[in-house]
């Protein structure tokens, strides 16, 4: 017997790309190197610590903002499915209903 599946509504276009995730993976990545330096050279391990704390403090600030509004959108439905899908070439994506398409 044939099924047939529903097709997830296309991703945002934005790809990650927010200042929500650019803060947080600064502060990651500049909390690594701080680390990766107090490793290095012994007499500066006051670093792996305060690369810790810059790492933690992104990761929270790079959580609020999300919550604010700064990162993916919240409400993505049909309506923003088929404006994303509207530049795509897949036939699907630009169907009447995207979340309906067939996915063969």
């Amino acid at each position: 017997m044939p099924k047939s599946y529903a097709v997830p509504p296309p991703p945002h276009h934005n790809e990650g790309k927010t200042v929500a995730a650019w803060t947080m993976n600064l502060g990651i990545v500049l909390g690594a190197l701080a680390i990766g330096v107090g490793m290095v050279f012994a007499g500066l391990n006051i670093l792996i610590w305060v690369g810790a704390a810059v790492v933690l403090v992104a990761v929270i600030i790079g959580l609020v903002l999300s919550r604010t509004g700064l990162g993916q959108p919240r409400h993505y439905g049909e309506a923003q499915a088929a404006a994303t899908a509207s530049g795509s070439s897949d036939r699907n994506a630009r169907a009447a209903h995207p979340a309906e398409a067939d996915a063969r």
